[in-house]
């Protein structure tokens, strides 16, 4: 995802401890953890609300309905029936 290999890892862990301490960084990790956690929730939360939102209009409005005709409506049944190998009857123009 961000394209980022072991060494640059490393080098941001040793930055971390370095600007952190090595005490505080459990915490800090912990804390990050717990921070993105409630922030998937919350997102997963509000995605839920967004599609419940979304069908219960579609319910309200009956757009289910509403394709169905606009479906029967422009449906044109078109019976074709082709023969490649056969000719065509038409005439050249008699001048």
């Amino acid at each position: 995802m961000f394209d980022i290999g072991f060494l640059e890892i490393m080098i941001i862990m040793v930055i971390a401890v370095i600007v952190i301490g090595p005490a505080n960084l459990p915490k800090l990790a912990r804390a990050v953890g717990r921070g993105w956690g409630e922030f998937q929730k919350t997102f997963n939360d509000l995605k839920q609300d967004v599609l419940n939102e979304t069908e219960g209009v579609k319910q309200s409005v009956g757009i289910d309905q509403l394709e169905q005709e606009v479906s029967a409506a422009t449906k044109v049944d078109i019976d074709v029936n082709l023969d490649l190998n056969e000719e065509p009857d038409i005439k050249p123009d008699q001048n």
